[in-house]
């Protein structure tokens, strides 16, 4: 149960944001056309920015104007429904809107260092194409966390994946978020503000 639901985290970091392990090896057929926008279901609602989203375990601030979205293997997600990609890009043909998504996992005693590592071995399994570009130390709600930056090339778009992975007592949680190369400069702090707005309510 822990390798499937570690397996949906490396999924959603991974543009592969509407599915989870066991169906993504069941549908090996299934490219990033059929994981646009049209397939995840309808937004819940524009949240207040000065409203965090309020989870069992967390809370979390997304940025201003996103919509929650509902994709299975996460707790909470978000996209940027006002998000334009160029016009004729493959980006535009595929529909994608960058996402926000947070998702968690026990952490069986393994310590932030471990976690990570094994996440970014996941990641390289599913993607090998992934190049991880740097990891650095963090702190999200005063506690130790990760945040990794990757690339990635799909479906003849380059994204950007920016990762924080937050530890707190036997939980962790994975903050994920993508855009594509093109508009990282513009959605680079609108991801690591998201992801130090999170807070642990425990």
């Amino acid at each position: 149960m822990k390798k499937k639901l570690l397996i949906i985290i490396v999924i959603v970091i991974i543009i592969i944001l509407v599915t989870g392990f066991y169906f993504f090896k069941q549908k090996k057929d299934i490219n990033l056309s059929q994981l646009n926008t049209d397939n995840i279901q309808a937004p819940i609602k524009t949240e207040d920015q000065k409203n965090p989203y309020i989870g069992d375990d967390f809370t979390i601030l997304p940025p201003e104007g996103w919509i929650r979205t509902q994709l299975p293997g996460t707790l909470v997600s978000y996209q940027d429904p006002k998000e334009k990609q160029p016009a004729g890009s493959a980006a535009e043909k595929i529909n994608f809107h960058s996402y926000l998504a947070v998702s968690f996992d026990n952490s069986g005693g393994k310590t932030l260092d471990e976690i990570t590592e094994l996440v970014k071995t996941q990641i390289q399994a599913v993607a090998p194409e992934i190049v991880l570009e740097s990891t650095t130390d963090g702190k999200i709600d005063g506690e130790p966390a990760k945040f990794i930056e990757a690339n990635l090339t799909m479906q003849n778009v380059d994204f950007k994946v920016m990762m924080a992975v937050a530890l707190k007592g036997d939980k962790y949680f994975t903050i994920s978020n993508n855009t594509t190369a093109e508009k990282w400069p513009e959605y680079r702090d609108i991801f690591y503000n998201a992801a130090k707005s999170f807070r642990f309510k425990y």
